[in-house]
């Protein structure tokens, strides 16, 4: 395969990456079955009328009517639902499995190709509100600022920055702070640095105190902290610090949670602030599935959000994903019991949304969210309903942002995906995108099969 990072490549990347937009000031989406992310049965023959970047009116063919001047888009024979929220991705990766060959062709291109590349991937998998948790801030905004200005296509990016950790583990996005006034100084620095959120690792390792000065350091800066888990032992200081919430499962693999944070998780869910969690199930499950089954990485859906030579070189990366060292640790130990932690979590009152980590090895932007809606159904036992709420409303929550995005509603933003099949039937249909619209933005994802598209 070609060095996809050559000059001449990174030309046809480029213009591979721009936007595939289409705005109308007021546009009709009309015929589809509305699942409007709010627990509100599905809404047959439906309409969603748009204005600008905003929902202005909901219902049926019948009761909506439509501007002589709107766009008519035809959603018949589709599943509309809110724009897909992503917590947890990695932006500056895209699941490539051969680290050298990562560090050395894609590293030195993060801004220009990596990004680019990610973002659109995400978007063309529905996502259209996603939360990088390790791309440092700067990086980010001048992403997003490409984004909001229509050069690139995206979802609208929120930006967690560094992780503070008591240490650094040879990665360059760490501010590493042992003490109370190092973290109280972590926590002013990323919020002078534009971070949205603050992810604290080695949450054991610090003592309560510790803790309760992250804690107010971050209501200060109007950041809500959450801990990234390493292993069970920092689930229950972290709920009991005030984490918002945990990304990540850790590299533990009992088969249930230990006592004392079942005991945390349902302290929390007793005030009736509960601790929404963020797992990453889908890096493990999808990891051990390519291993036995290399059949999807020949699916053209995925491929077709990169550029040719990046998505064969991607494919390549993963054929054999015992080749390379990852970091994901007894990766079968535990996805062995991956499904009865994240059940026992559930039964204690924690609240699983979607978050994939996103860009992890093997797990390609463009496949992971869904991958990861598919998990909490499969693995943690929520219903259809509830794993697509998981991912849009519940996430916006998380967010903050609920009153802009997660719904389908009058009045938010009018970020919306189509897609082939009934989503309640079976999640699994969220791979099937065949539109995408973000803050009333027309998005034409790459398909293999757009005459098949009404």
């Amino acid at each position: 395969v070609p060095n996809p990072m050559s000059d001449r490549c990174i030309t046809v990347c480029l213009a591979l990456l721009s936007p595939g937009w289409a705005m109308a000031a007021t546009m009709a989406l009309v015929g589809g079955t509305l699942i409007d992310g709010t627990g509100a049965a599905p809404l047959n023959h439906s309409v969603v009328l748009v204005r600008d970047e905003r929902i202005v009116a909901v219902g049926r063919e019948d009761e909506i009517r439509i501007p002589a001047d709107a766009a008519i888009v035809s959603t018949r024979g589709l599943t509309v639902i809110p724009g897909l929220i992503d917590l947890a991705v990695e932006l500056n990766r895209l699941g490539h499995a051969n680290p050298v060959r990562w560090r050395e062709a894609y590293e030195p291109l993060t801004d220009k190709v990596v990004l680019p590349m990610a973002a659109r991937a995400l978007l063309s998998a529905g996502v259209t509100t996603a939360r990088d948790v390790t791309t440092p801030p700067e990086r980010i905004h001048a992403l997003r600022h490409r984004i909001n200005d229509g050069r690139l296509p995206g979802p609208t990016v929120i930006a967690a920055g560094a992780h503070i950790a008591r240490e650094n583990r040879d990665r360059a996005s760490v501010l590493v702070a042992r003490t109370a006034t190092e973290l109280r100084q972590a926590v002013e620095k990323l919020a002078a640095a534009g971070a949205e959120a603050v992810i604290l690792e080695d949450v054991a390792e610090y003592s309560p105190s510790e803790l309760s000065t992250l804690h107010f350091a971050a209501e200060d800066a109007g950041l809500r902290w959450h801990a990234w888990v390493r292993s069970d032992a920092d689930i229950a200081p972290a709920a009991r610090a005030g984490a918002f919430s945990l990304i990540g499962i850790g590299t533990d693999f009992r088969d249930t949670l230990p006592t004392d944070a079942l005991l945390a998780l349902a302290e929390r869910a007793a005030t009736g602030r509960p601790l929404y969690w963020s797992v990453g199930a889908s890096t493990l499950t999808n990891y051990e599935w390519l291993r036995s089954n290399q059949s999807v990485l020949d699916d053209p859906r995925w491929q077709a959000a990169f550029p040719r030579v990046v998505a064969e070189d991607l494919r390549l990366s993963l054929k054999d994903l015992d080749a390379h060292p990852i970091d994901l640790e007894t990766p079968h130990l535990r996805r062995s019991v991956l499904a009865s932690r994240l059940r026992s979590a559930k039964a204690a009152g924690a609240h699983l949304l979607l978050g994939s980590l996103a860009g992890e090895p093997g797990h390609i932007p463009s496949r992971a969210s869904w991958q990861e809606a598919a998990a909490l159904v499969t693995e943690a036992g929520y219903t259809t309903a509830e794993a697509l709420r998981a991912a849009t409303l519940d996430a916006a929550f998380t967010l903050g942002l609920d009153a802009d995005v997660g719904s389908v509603v009058p009045g938010k933003y009018a970020d919306l995906v189509a897609v082939r099949g009934d989503v309640l039937r079976s999640i699994d249909h969220l791979a099937d995108v065949r539109m995408v619209f973000r803050r009333g933005q027309r998005y034409a994802p790459t398909s293999v099969d757009d005459e098949e598209q009404p």
